[in-house]
């Protein structure tokens, strides 16, 4: 009985003892790394900067799985990497307040898409894709921005936020060159037309639904706007209008008959 309860003891005492000795470590400036009795590798603790802090620590089970960091040493880890068997990864970077940001890798560590998170939801506010790591997309939630070379090409737009598109935007070496307003049937009725500096040229407009550009608006340097309307599209316009720089309308012309002339004219016919 005597024997029993002795061995009973110091399985007690040097139980615990025993079950840390299948771990052991090993020790190099910068780095302390973790090993099982097999000698594989489970942890790794990594000081980069040699402050005596270790700020970042890797999981190992026969490959990387994770790494957590605390930069700042506050005790929060705002940094963690997760890879998966392929070798994709994805890291989340959270303060514990303010914006959640995750990006995505692949295999090779080249960067696949990018969220943010402001309000915290879980619901990104704006997600950036790229492809071979070079930006190719913007989603945002009045709409979704597309990049060619790296520059921006086309956009669709949600302006105002019913969960249709309503306006879409063509680039030129990142320039806005022209845009489309879509009505509610999703029907192009306008059409804009940029300089260099992106201020409009000209717009057309489909004003009765008809699905042709009968309304031409010519936009001039002194801000002043020509507008003419060819119902039939013949090039010769019924009526044509020009407006102030303030919007005034000082002058409006009909051609009553459709030769080309026009027979009716009021207010001031040159500014």
């Amino acid at each position: 009985m005597n024997k029993i309860f002795v061995m009973l003891v110091l399985c007690l005492v040097f139980g615990g003892g025993l079950a840390r000795a299948e771990e052991w470590t090993r020790e190099s400036p910068g780095q302390k790394a973790y090993y099982d009795a097999a000698g594989n590798l489970k942890r790794v603790l990594l000081d980069a900067d040699r402050d005596g802090r270790f700020e970042a620590e890797e999981q190992y089970a026969g490959r990387r799985l994770s790494r957590r960091e605390d930069r700042d040493g506050d005790g929060i880890h705002e940094r963690r990497y997760d890879w998966q068997k392929d070798g994709s990864a994805r890291l989340v970077e959270d303060r514990g307040k303010g914006p959640i940001q995750t990006t995505w890798f692949d295999p090779k560590g080249v960067i696949v898409k990018v969220a943010r998170d402001k309000d915290r939801d879980g619901k990104p506010e704006i997600t950036w894709r790229y492809e071979k790591g070079v930006l190719r997309q913007v989603e945002k939630n009045r709409g979704t921005w597309f990049y060619q070379n790296g520059k921006l090409a086309r956009a669709e737009l949600d302006t105002d936020k019913d969960g249709r598109t309503d306006r879409r935007e063509y680039y030129r070496q990142g320039r806005l060159e022209r845009s489309e307003d879509l009505g509610r049937s999703g029907k192009v009725h306008r059409k804009w037309f940029f300089d260099e500096a992106g201020k409009p040229l000209r717009q057309q407009e489909d004003s009765d639904g008809d699905g042709r550009m009968e309304r031409l608006r010519v936009y001039r340097k002194d801000g002043s706007v020509i507008q003419t309307v060819d119902a039939d599209l013949n090039g010769k316009p019924e009526i044509r209008e020009r407006y102030a720089p303030d919007g005034r309308m000082v002058s409006r012309e009909e051609d009553l008959d459709g030769d080309g002339e026009f027979d009716l004219r009021s207010g001031r016919l040159k500014e």
